[in-house]
This record gives structure tokens, sequence and C-alpha cells, in this order.
């Protein structure tokens, strides 16, 4: 493997580690408001933690299609490398919503315990721009 794609992935890793860490950071003060009024039970718990879950399965995937994507286009093929983004994006969509339907139709997770690191998701992205590393 050449040194520079090495040196991307580990940066990728380094990313997806504190993203994870974020998220935990937050299902950690989403908890304590829970418990400080009374909301925290088995059911919010794991609504939580699959929340968290999805949001860093999610990212993962997306750091996977675009690479795979930026190998198509370095291949010299720009449509494939778009239509695998596009795939991509669709496929973790739909893995999303199937897992929170279900468990939201059993009973077994709080819905907004599942949602909100979902949508917290796009604002700690933006929060891990900060801690990137400028020369990679």
């Amino acid at each position: 493997m050449e040194p520079s794609k090495q040196t991307d992935k580990q940066q990728t890793v380094r990313e997806i580690l504190l993203f994870a860490v974020m998220q935990l950071i937050c299902l950690g003060i989403m908890f304590g408001i829970a418990a400080a009024v009374h909301k925290l039970g088995t059911v919010f718990l794991l609504g939580g933690i699959v929340g968290v879950c999805l949001a860093v399965l999610n990212y993962f995937l997306m750091a996977v299609g675009v690479y795979a994507a930026a190998s198509k286009a370095e291949q010299g093929d720009v449509k494939g490398g778009q239509r695998i983004i596009s795939l991509s994006m669709l496929g973790r969509y739909a893995l999303m919503a199937v897992v929170l339907v279900v468990l939201a139709k059993a009973g077994a997770c709080n819905v907004i315990a599942m949602v909100v690191p979902l949508v917290l998701s796009r604002i700690l992205i933006f929060v891990g721009e900060f801690f990137r590393r400028k020369d990679g």
C-alpha cells in the first residue's frame, strides 16, 4: 500500500474514533438529563445505545463509500464513483430506517433516544472539523 493511502486510512480511523468518542460523550449527557428528569429506563438506555451504534456505523460506511468512489475516480470512472456515493447513501439510510422502524414498532427502544444521536451526527461532524489536522 502506498504511504499516502496508508496515511489517509490512519487519518480516517482517527476521525471515526473521534466521532465515536463525541457520540459517547453526547450519549452520557443525554442519559444524565434523562436521569435528572426521572425518565431513564431500560428502553431509553437501549434506544440511546442503538442510536449511537447506528450513527457510528453510518459514519464508517460513509467513509468506506468515499474510499470506493475515490478509487473509481482515480481509475478514470468518475460516473462510477458518483454512482457508488449515491448507492452508499441510499443503502445507509435504508438500513437505518429499517432498524429504527423495527425497534420502535417492537417497543424495544425509545424512539427519541434512538434519533437524537443520528440528528447530532451533522453537528458532531462539523465540530470534528476543528480537530482535523491541517497537514493531514
